[in-house]
């Protein structure tokens, strides 16, 4: 019997140790939105709860991509006989990126030149014979038939001429073939062949982007097309290198893709000096709507543990009041509950 009163008096005991634990015996704090008791007002600092248009965003999201960028392939079949560039070279427009064997066609050029040149002594001689022929024929100290073959001499020349001057521009535009220069300022992306490849006509050499010509190009939902103009501007990050971009809208597709109901848009960045690439991923935030939000002060609050408070005027007191709030700046807060637009505050409450 003894035994079953201590095992009771120890279990009573166990029990009321846990309660006082867990704060059975201490006043809980009411964390509803009644005014706790005041205090006088005096000349205090007050604020009034205002109410603000925010804006509702809307991400989508993108890709970095350069608006001028191009790969590079020969125009002939030749072996490759030097390439000048590495990817990640900055090169300049005209800079010699590639060159192909070219000894035939260095001859050919040369041999076309030494055959105008021929062509171009010859004109020389048939015009002078035909000057004097029609001299002549003035002073009628030669027949007519004499002029007609000096004309035939000459104009057979001026062909021979055209068509030499003809073969050497097309020897020298083959020529020009054989030398593969960057079509504009950029970055060398790839590099598909080395020296001794054999290059032909289509197969991709060198592939190059300008850098001043990134962009972001997204996919819009085509409903929301009626919020979007050219020249608008937006916020773009790229979330794997913690950047932050104002975007620039310069083109929207006039159409919508059937499969996506969304349109391309293109943002450029301006002035911008931050190490972009083509390929990283984007996102842009679309105004889309408003709505009204309660604003206050940050130092309108003060906080006791983990709860968040303002005082409220009330008539000629204050009184402390529970709040829930959210950031919104870097001194200001969003009120998700507790005051109502037009409630005064203290400014510092503490």
């Amino acid at each position: 019997m003894k035994k079953q009163v201590l095992t009771i008096a120890a279990f009573i005991s166990l029990a009321i140790l846990f309660f006082a634990m867990s704060g059975g015996f201490v006043a809980k704090l009411d964390t509803t939105n009644q005014d706790l008791p005041g205090e006088p007002l005096a000349n205090r600092t007050t604020v009034t709860v205002m109410t603000d248009a925010l804006p509702v965003w809307q991400s989508y999201t993108g890709t970095i991509v350069a608006d001028q960028q191009a790969t590079l392939s020969a125009r002939l079949t030749a072996q490759v006989a030097e390439v000048l560039v590495d990817v990640g070279d900055e090169v300049k427009a005209g800079d010699i990126l590639i060159r192909l064997d070219n000894l035939d066609l260095d001859a050919r050029v040369r041999q076309t030149e030494q055959a105008l040149a021929s062509m171009q002594a010859q004109l020389n001689v048939a015009r002078k014979e035909y000057t004097r022929t029609k001299a002549l024929i003035a002073k009628k100290l030669v027949a007519q038939s004499k002029l007609d073959d000096a004309l035939s001499a000459l104009q057979s020349a001026q062909a021979n001429f055209r068509k030499t001057q003809a073969s050497l521009e097309e020897a020298q535009t083959t020529y020009g073939y054989s030398i593969i220069a960057a079509p504009f300022d950029g970055v060398i992306t790839q590099k598909l062949v080395n020296k001794g490849d054999i290059a032909s006509p289509g197969v991709a050499m060198l592939s190059l982007y300008n850098p001043l010509t990134l962009m972001m190009e997204s996919d819009i939902a085509a409903s929301k097309r009626y919020l979007l103009k050219l020249g608008q501007q937006w916020p773009v990050s790229l979330p794997e290198q913690n950047i932050l971009l104002a975007g620039v809208i310069s083109e929207i597709t006039p159409a919508s893709d059937v499969g996506s109901r969304s349109v391309v848009v293109k943002l450029t960045f301006e002035n911008s000096q931050q190490p972009l690439y083509p390929g990283l991923f984007a996102r842009v935030k679309i105004k889309t709507d408003e709505h009204q939000a309660l604003i206050i002060p940050q130092a309108s609050t003060y906080r006791i543990g983990q709860l968040q408070y303002v005082k409220v005027v009330d008539g000629d007191r204050v009184v402390p009041r529970l709040i829930e709030t959210r950031p919104y700046n870097d001194q200001q807060l969003i009120v998700r509950k507790g005051v109502t637009a037009g409630t005064v505050l203290l400014a510092e409450p503490r």
